[in-house]
């Protein structure tokens, strides 16, 4: 039986400097809108991978404001990077590594709601304080900017609002997707979809070697890390991946990645 070790929280996407005056900028897209799709595809799915995929000029204003005023800091496995309740003074791009954002509640109970990743942005956020906890998963390096030069930079440049908006639409619908997920998808289908997006993520086509154990796995998918560790094995058994250690697996031919996005929910 498959039990929930985690609590579900409000995703980090709060802020002021994204309002009606990026209606003002040169770009006509309006990111909201929602345009009619044929049926059977997921948008919210397919942007999700599109996301993961983006070629490193897709956000050129932000790219731009951390190469130009950023300081760059290195984190070691498992270490702290923002706390919970501490001041939010940074705005953060991952350069390399893997960054986990969690809350845990009164009870004890973590939820992990985001695994960012390289060119990732963490800290999206118009509150005084951290409302979760980042931690590097692996080693980790970080360029930082000060939230004042961001709120300063929105106020004036129509094109890195809408660049926002579009970070905050995406942590919107992936959001989204794993809130449904842990309500009504089978654990197998959960694992099966967290490791054919880790491996978008990845370069090659190998065997992609997973930085985060299994209790962080389970503390993000809602499951037991029991759970966890036998639905691997169900889906080795099943053909669906192959494991050449219990950190590396791949996904196999024609259950993969493309298959796996048109079984997503919907949320456009």
């Amino acid at each position: 039986m498959t039990t929930s070790s985690a609590t579900v929280s409000a995703p980090d996407i709060s802020f002021s400097g994204i309002n009606s005056a990026s209606s003002q900028s040169s770009n006509p897209k309006n990111i909201f809108h929602i345009s009619t799709r044929p049926t059977g595809k997921s948008l919210s799915a397919e942007r999700s991978f599109e996301r993961t995929k983006a070629c490193p000029t897709r956000y050129s204003k932000l790219a731009s404001l951390f190469d130009a005023h950023s300081s760059q800091q290195h984190f070691q496995p498992n270490s702290t990077i923002v706390l919970h309740g501490e001041p939010a003074e940074e705005f953060y791009m991952i350069v390399s590594g893997i960054v986990r954002c969690c809350t845990i509640s009164p009870q004890g109970a973590r939820q992990i709601f985001r695994f960012a990743k390289k060119g990732e942005f963490v800290g999206i956020s118009d509150i005084d304080t951290w409302h979760f906890t980042a931690e590097a998963v692996d080693h980790v390096i970080l360029k930082s900017v000060p939230h004042t030069l961001v709120e300063q930079a929105l106020a004036t440049d129509p094109a890195l609002r809408d660049e926002m908006r579009e970070q905050v639409c995406g942590q919107l619908e992936d959001r989204e997707r794993q809130l449904l997920s842990m309500v009504s998808a089978k654990a197998s289908e959960r694992l099966f979809h967290f490791l054919c997006e880790f491996a978008s993520s990845r370069p090659g086509t190998g065997y992609i070697t997973l930085p985060m154990c299994r209790r962080d796995i389970a503390d993000h998918l809602g499951l037991s890390v029991e759970t966890v560790s036998r639905t691997f094995s169900e889906l080795k058994r099943k053909g669906r991946i192959d494991l050449a250690s219990s950190e590396k697996y791949k996904i196999c031919t024609g259950t993969g990645i493309d298959t796996e996005v048109r079984r997503i929910p919907d949320f456009a």
